[in-house]
């Protein structure tokens, strides 16, 4: 057993379920506090791509980085597999959570804890009305996020962290507010005691339990993100650096973040969160917009190519919950609505423009009929 998981006697064996490079990060740093990690993929057949894992070194300043074997090799789902899990930890695009939870639903039950820690916001209502509605097994929920920047290094075969970041938990009806006492609860919030402890000696994962408002307050950058700067990219056809200097855009990106946030700022679960109240009322959130352009002003706009490639996205998890939202709370957000539309139709058009392309294969044309197919005059 590692030395750092030999402090717990009461290490579980966790699961990681997903294909993306928060997933095989996550595995391997928890592969020093649990006794056991098992990586599972979603998809058919688990790839050999990227089983390394690489690391800065900030204390050189040429900042080095460190390259070392994944400790943990991913496998494919067994249908057979009936063991039951402890902990799982859900990672990836937030239209793939209900499918790959469906493939271990059998292993889980009421003593389940389950960590949600994919992209987009209202996933965790999903998983409860497709999966476990009407069940009696429902496992307990705690919510994640990484502000970890990670990508896959080609080069290196391996998962590369650009920039080091902080792991925020939460459980979902955990609120600052207390409303028996009318002011914010100062007591830590009770938590999956065994996740929690042994996440907290990972310690390239930074993690930490809070409050479902500090936790939502430190997600919404990149929610904000994903719902106004990448569909505007997609409605103009354009990469980041198309945004900066074009005003029209930028008016529409105004428009997008002055609804979102009007949503956020009347949503009952946060209403009374100081936390949230100055993140919607104060000017960092357009600050952090532009300053994340600017990083990546020199790259194609990671959902225009994935509607490009007629793939899957998050939309109904971006602006299509904010959507849903906003018609709970009786308020209009028009501009959500044209952009989350505007991408369907986008994703529908080059779906069918996929599809209509008709396949040529190359043959040899035989000797009888070579009269038939010429095209210029011996």
């Amino acid at each position: 057993m590692p030395p750092e998981a030999a402090k717990h006697r009461t290490v579980h064996k966790i699961h990681i379920l997903g294909n993306d490079e928060s997933s095989k990060y996550i595995a391997h740093a928890l592969s020093g506090v649990y006794d056991s990690v098992e990586h599972i993929g979603d998809k058919a057949a688990t790839s050999s791509k990227y089983r390394n894992i690489q690391t800065p070194n900030f204390e050189e300043r040429g900042r080095a980085y460190f390259v070392e074997r994944s400790s943990v090799e991913p496998q494919t789902v067994a249908q057979a597999d009936r063991s039951r899990i402890d902990e799982l930890v859900v990672t990836g695009e937030a239209h793939e959570a209900v499918r790959a939870l469906q493939s271990v639903k059998n292993r889980v039950d009421d003593k389940t804890t389950v960590c949600l820690m994919t992209a987009g916001l209202g996933v965790l209502d999903d998983v409860k009305r497709k999966i476990f509605e009407g069940s009696q097994e429902k496992p307990n929920f705690v919510l994640g996020h990484m502000s970890h920047r990670l990508v896959f290094h080609r080069k290196h075969n391996s998962v590369k962290a650009l920039k080091n970041g902080d792991t925020r938990l939460t459980r979902p009806d955990l609120s600052s507010w207390d409303g028996s006492r009318g002011h914010e609860a100062t007591e830590p919030p009770e938590s999956p005691p065994n996740l929690v402890k042994s996440w907290q000696d990972a310690k390239d994962l930074r993690s930490s339990m809070t409050t479902y408002d500090r936790w939502l307050h430190f997600k919404l950058p990149s929610v904000l993100f994903d719902s106004v700067v990448e569909p505007v990219c997609v409605l103009l056809d354009t990469p980041y650096k198309g945004l900066l200097n074009n005003r029209a855009a930028q008016r529409v990106m105004y428009n997008l973040i002055t609804e979102i946030l009007s949503v956020v700022d009347r949503m009952p679960e946060v209403a009374n969160s100081e936390v949230i109240r100055n993140f919607t009322h104060g000017t960092g959130v357009r600050r952090f917009l532009f300053t994340r352009i600017l990083a990546k002003r020199s790259q194609p706009s990671r959902l225009n190519r994935l509607i490009e490639y007629g793939l899957p996205n998050d939309i109904e998890y971006l602006n299509g919950y904010f959507l849903r939202r906003a018609k709970k709370l009786g308020l209009e957000v028009p501009v959500n609505r044209m952009i989350r539309d505007m991408v369907k139709a986008k994703q529908a058009q080059a779906i069918k423009k996929l599809n209509s392309h008709v396949p040529i294969e190359e043959t040899s044309i035989p000797s009888h009929m070579a009269d038939l197919y010429r095209t210029s005059a011996r």
